[in-house]
């Protein structure tokens, strides 16, 4: 028997070498999956695939490379008609517009929702007023009166004659039970796919949420679908944020919803009813708050996954006065970690509001988002809140120059592996109409007792530094 496993084990060793040693990633973190490829022989292999390896990813984006890439080309051409680089007035636009691909827009008018009631009031009046078509994405839809209330609308919508397609992360939609409604907008006429159709796409989500109402109306934010995003759980009030968006910054959402259609659909028709550019209509918009959409993922840059994390890097490295986030879930890169640790040391005024509570996993969001909190804090005069609920919203405010607010969370998954949007503007009037919602969210939030939190129980410490192991899943 030892004849039989001892070569086996050998040809194993090899494999796991050679699959680590092509990897791209920093030599200490590849040595760190070799041990674990080691010790844990078969589960350690497993945990590789679906964790620690792009390969699969990588994969998957060369296929579409091949079976939609020209659509795809076109897509960015019809997105892009006629809105060349436009003049910029900041590095940060520069960098958004040369590394990201996004395009600077000026004529938009932004409305601001931080309670789920006044988003899908808005939201749903938009939809029932759609004429030609309606694009919706979400990360995650609930089975209750909100998602039935979509679905009926969109129902109504397409016996009107309205193009409906819609689009969910098969994860995140895993334990909704949301199939029931969807089969009904299906058995009407409406379009619906599932972003990740594959099983082995279960580490690659797509975290985005998007609508785009006849090509002029946008949302997006972090808001999925469901009425915990309006009433709350557990008597637990949800705090979170969503934009409306009028103008040209519009056709960016429609490039990223029909991009993610496209590659998601598996069959050789993907169901659009018209030819790109009707997706695209002539915008005659009269706002003034500048607007550029960031998103991963794109045909143009489809082979950087970095996008998000070095935007917030490029972000974050230029404050001088101020860096305020939001986030549920806190387990950045050492990247991110680094730059929040040297601005505080440079007196920048950094602080991290996150939640207390949460829907779903609160022990394990809870023991991972504080081992990096602690760590962070060890050696900086980062300031730390706890909101007083469950704080879902996905915000940065820099200076009094720039402003994100999209799907994307301070932790590992979001930065570097998930498809994610944001959308930045340096509109002097919607940052500071965003900063009177972070000092009110402030007074609602109870500031970390940093002298008791420092020095926690060797038995909390073990659990949480055992549990940031699994941080790449959160």
């Amino acid at each position: 028997m030892q004849k039989i496993l001892y070569p086996i084990y050998i040809a194993y060793l090899i494999l796991i070498i050679s699959l680590v040693f092509f990897d791209r990633r920093k030599p200490m973190v590849r040595f760190s999956w070799i041990l674990a490829l080691i010790f844990i022989p078969g589960i350690g292999l497993l945990l590789y695939l679906f964790i620690g390896s792009d390969r699969f990813l990588d994969y998957r984006k060369e296929k579409i490379r091949r079976r939609r890439g020209a659509i795809l080309v076109e897509l960015e051409q019809v997105a892009n008609n006629n809105c060349g680089p436009k003049p910029v007035s900041s590095k940060a636009q520069l960098f958004h517009q040369n590394y990201c691909g996004s395009i600077l827009t000026t004529d938009n008018e932004v409305e601001l929702y931080t309670k789920g009631k006044d988003k899908y009031e808005r939201l749903f009046q938009d939809l029932q007023e759609a004429k030609d078509h309606i694009h919706i994405q979400y990360f995650a839809f609930e089975r209750d009166f909100i998602g039935k209330k979509l679905i009926n609308i969109l129902i109504e919508k397409v016996n009107q004659g309205v193009e409906v397609k819609l689009m969910y992360d098969s994860i995140g939609c895993l334990l909704t039970f949301i199939y029931p409604l969807l089969h009904k907008l299906k058995k009407a006429g409406g379009q619906v796919s599932t972003i990740r159709p594959h099983a082995l796409d279960v580490n690659y989500r797509n975290h985005r949420k998007i609508v785009v109402i006849d090509g002029k109306v946008g949302y997006t934010g972090g808001m999925n679908i469901g009425s915990k995003y309006q009433d709350g759980v557990r008597n637990l009030v949800w705090r979170d944020t969503h934009i409306r968006i009028v103008g040209s910054a519009v056709k960016y959402l429609q490039q990223v919803f029909l991009f993610d259609w496209i590659t998601s659909i598996k069959k050789p028709d993907i169901g659009l009813r018209y030819e790109l550019c009707h997706y695209f209509p002539k915008i005659f918009a009269t706002g003034k708050t500048d607007v550029q959409v960031v998103a991963n993922g794109l045909y143009d840059k489809y082979k950087q996954q970095d996008i998000i994390k070095l935007s917030y890097f490029n972000l974050m490295s230029r404050a001088n006065k101020r860096v305020w986030i939001q986030t549920p879930y806190f387990a950045p890169s050492s990247l991110i970690m680094q730059t929040l640790k040297t601005l505080a040391a440079l007196g920048v005024d950094v602080r991290i509001m996150t939640s207390s509570s949460y829907a779903f996993g609160g022990f394990f969001h809870r023991s991972i988002g504080n081992y990096f909190l602690r760590h962070l804090m060890e050696c900086s005069d980062v300031k730390v809140y706890k909101y007083n609920g469950i704080m879902h919203a996905k915000t940065m405010l820099v200076d009094d120059q720039g402003l994100c607010i999209g799907s994307v969370n301070l932790n590992t998954r979001s930065l570097e592996r998930d498809d994610e949007l944001y959308v930045y503007s340096e509109s002097k009037e919607l940052i500071e109409q965003y900063e009177k919602v972070f000092l009110k969210d402030f007074k609602n939030s109870t500031e970390l007792d940093y002298v008791k939190f420092k020095k926690p129980p060797i038995l909390v410490r073990a659990v949480e530094s055992a549990m940031s192991f699994f941080s790449p899943l959160s």
